[in-house]
């Protein structure tokens, strides 16, 4: 059975995006998987989300370096939408840097919980759980 109910993956890369999903779903960490290509994409999902009224993602993996809008700008946006929603969703870096600049930044904000180095294993979502 699923641990989590909802997960929104945002990230630009579709090989990313096949692994994760396989993993999230093999592990049993989650059945369902969105997966967005940019944080703009994103943030019009869980605005769409608050105006239907829908279930918030319980999970949010988010990348760094993407096209249209990054993840920095993501985090940014969301902060002005976090009290229109009923739940917070949990926010996870999802990234390949190793700049440290990166972590120090992602511990600015306050809905970040973490920092996951890329690839998405199982172990990394033991951690989460």
């Amino acid at each position: 059975m699923a641990r989590f109910g909802n997960i929104l993956l945002v990230e630009d890369d579709p090989i990313t995006v096949m692994v994760c999903d396989r993993i999230i779903k093999m592990s049993g960490f989650s059945d369902a998987v969105q997966s967005k290509q940019n944080g703009q994409d994103a943030i019009d999902h869980l605005k769409e989300i608050i105006e239907a009224d829908k279930l918030v993602p319980d999970i949010i993996f988010l990348d760094i370096n993407m096209p249209v809008m990054n993840g920095w700008d993501f985090l940014q946006e969301f902060e002005s939408l976090k009290q229109q929603l009923k739940t917070s969703p949990r926010i996870f870096i999802l990234s390949s840097t190793v700049d440290p600049e990166d972590y120090k930044k992602a511990a600015e904000f306050s809905t970040v919980e973490g920092f996951i180095s890329k690839p998405l294993t199982q172990e990394h979502l033991k951690g989460v759980a």
